[in-house]
């Protein structure tokens, strides 16, 4: 059995999601380090239970120097002796800062490296500006790494990495969860789910969404999701006068996402690339919205086109075409009925190409690839 150590930066939020619907089915003893680019933390029940990686002898030490704060070299000589100890036989690293952070150790240890870089890693400016400096010599170092759009292969072949450690690997869905339920009753017109962050453009569906109500004044939309624009969403929805026409849910677990899925027609996202250079990778809610029969109506960004096809299992508009977006939002809720087909095909490409399953086998096949090779 492969000792696998995962390395996320976070044990909440997305990367719990991650590790919980992806990550946990690998057929390996996984470690779980989090925490931090450089990890400080563990749990060895997939984050039900979490504990310091720094030794008891360490922490003890610091105290009687009274230094609260920890050093770098501590931490990178326990993570070492973490990887030691448990026997590790690969190291998987979310996003590329924690593979930077973690190469050297590997390096040291003849420990292989995969890293798995999920979006802002790749393109953000102020990430390739500082972590993005030893992205060559990471490259050199890992044994694979794992981008999950063909846009981010291309960004990392910009960046010097070699081809051949280069996999293209969309996330999976869970179709035996993810699935449709006609039985349900329509609640709501529109649904987006996802952090409410600049690329994603919230205030501006919004605003979109605000034209069509003018005319269609019982249409409504239901936004799921926390993030840094909540609060001026909520704001703008006030502004707009429409209150009782918006509903924010905030972060939901899975059941409730799927709930709400199976209770409405249209999912809506219009990623866009920032200013910053933050761009999207292949996002898990457009999936899951296609697993669960919604009509997926989205811009043509990074990975999303690799998955949607305009016309053929979703509706898709250039990035930052607000004047056509808000026609296939009135065009798609006047003419429901007759955009079914999307609906099936949608829930036929998910379970074809992107199923959880096929997921974990792909993930699994590299990992073991790097440790027999």
């Amino acid at each position: 059995m492969i000792n696998l150590a995962l390395v996320s930066t976070n044990k909440n939020k997305y990367s719990e999601t991650f590790i919980h619907n992806h990550v946990k089915h690998l057929p390996f003893t996984i470690h779980f380090l989090f925490e931090g680019y450089l990890p400080s933390k563990y749990s060895n029940d997939r984050g039900i239970t979490e504990h310091s990686i720094l030794k008891r002898k360490t922490i003890f030490k610091r105290l009687l120097q009274n230094r609260i704060s920890i050093d770098a070299d501590e931490m990178v000589i326990s993570v070492e002796q973490y990887l030691i100890k448990n026997k590790i036989d690969v190291v998987l690293c979310e996003y590329g800062p924690s593979g930077t952070e973690l190469m050297h150790v590997c390096q040291k240890l003849d420990v292989p490296l995969v890293v798995h870089f999920h979006g802002y890693d790749a393109f953000r400016t102020d990430v390739l500006s500082s972590y993005g400096k030893r992205y060559a010599e990471l490259f050199q170092i890992a044994k694979a790494i794992i981008v999950v759009s063909n846009d981010m292969k291309l960004q990392l072949l910009n960046l010097q990495c070699p081809l051949s450690k280069l996999h293209v690997l969309p996330y999976g869905v869970d179709v035996g969860f993810f699935k449709p339920d006609p039985a349900k009753q329509k609640k709501y017109d529109f649904v987006y789910c996802g952090r409410f962050v600049e690329k994603k453009s919230p205030l501006k569906i919004m605003e979109c969404f605000s034209k069509i109500n003018a005319t269609k004044q019982d249409a409504n939309l239901v936004m799921i999701g926390d993030g840094e624009l909540l609060e001026d969403c909520k704001g703008l929805a006030g502004r707009l006068h429409l209150e009782k026409r918006i509903r924010f849910t905030g972060a939901l677990r899975p059941d409730e996402v799927l709930n709400i899925y199976q209770e409405s027609k249209i999912f809506i996202n219009h990623s866009v690339k920032t200013a910053s250079n933050d761009s999207e990778g292949t996002p898990l809610t457009i999936l899951e919205a296609m697993a669960s029969g919604l009509i997926v109506l989205a811009s043509n960004h990074g990975g999303i086109k690799d998955v949607v096809r305009d016309g053929e299992n979703g509706i898709l508009v250039a990035e930052n075409d607000w004047e056509l977006f808000e026609r296939k939002l009135t065009d798609a809720l006047n003419g429901y009925k007759n955009y079914h087909f999307l609906s099936e095909k949608a829930v036929q490409t998910i379970q074809t190409n992107h199923h959880l399953q096929l997921y974990i086998d792909k993930l699994a096949k590299i990992i073991v690839n790097t440790c027999t090779n």
